[in-house]
């Protein structure tokens, strides 16, 4: 994991990431406040934003560690473009490069986010995101973003799923259903994980995003069984894996 996190930052949540073997190396911990959002869910799952530190949170940039560079697979979380432009500048030439972001960067960094999508070969967008990509017309922010060299854009639509679209075909993915609902908060970003964890043993073989969705709706479901990162710490191989065979899959070709 790279990122720049406040002197507010406690310390035993890193602690509790590196138990499970997860590399934390690259987070730096700079004087200042980490950002924080603090968002309102209403009873259909929509979210609006209560308030941000944006103006007060601290504006260091990542720094990739040097033996960290060239890795097989990036993953560009939903952050500041002008961030993301930078882990790629230091990362050299990763194998597979998938691109996060949310609307407010789409709204007010679209020409870094453009730059930034270039070099993406998967862009994972929300429904809301992908309209204002394409300023109102999510199918022209599809082709927009195949025609510049992205080879699949994934469209998560939620409780309904998710679609991933591609040169020649789309494909599209049931969601896997959670024993309950505690809290929506970061299933999107489990959701990238999975997908991004199934991609990294199969990329460039492109057979494999079939099961990159279903890994990837089967973690976001998890996700959302308990606050914070609770449920994923406690999933197992087995238990992702019998998740992920609940999603249907259903795949329609067309003229690249």
């Amino acid at each position: 994991v790279v990122g720049v996190v406040g002197e507010d930052f406690p310390r035993e949540l890193l602690e509790r990431l590196a138990g499970p073997g997860i590399h934390v190396e690259g987070i730096r911990r700079c004087p200042g406040e980490t950002f924080r959002w603090h968002v309102r869910y209403a009873a259909d799952g929509s979210r609006s934003t209560v308030a941000t530190n944006r103006s007060r949170a601290l504006a260091a940039r990542p720094e990739v560690p040097e033996a960290w560079r060239d890795p097989k697979v990036l993953f560009l979380g939903s952050t500041d473009p002008e961030a993301q432009a930078e882990v790629l500048r230091q990362a050299g030439t990763p194998g597979l490069v998938v691109l996060d972001t949310m609307s407010h960067w789409v709204e007010s960094r679209r020409e870094v986010l453009d730059m930034v999508a270039r070099s993406a070969d998967v862009v994972l967008l929300t429904e809301e995101e992908s309209r204002l990509w394409g300023d109102g017309d999510e199918e022209a922010a599809i082709r927009r973003l195949l025609t510049g060299g992205c080879s699949w854009v994934v469209v998560k639509r939620g409780a309904e799923g998710a679609v991933a679209f591609g040169q020649d075909r789309a494909i599209a993915a049931s969601p896997a259903r959670p024993a309950r609902v505690v809290d929506p908060t970061g299933a999107g970003d489990a959701f990238a994980g999975g997908l991004v964890g199934a991609l990294a043993e199969s990329w460039p073989d492109s057979l494999g995003t079939e099961e990159a969705l279903a890994r990837g709706a089967a973690l976001g479901s998890l996700a959302v069984e308990s606050f914070s990162v609770d449920r994923l710490l406690s999933a197992t191989r087995e238990g992702v894996g019998a998740r992920a065979r609940e999603v249907r899959l259903r795949v329609r070709r067309h003229p690249a």
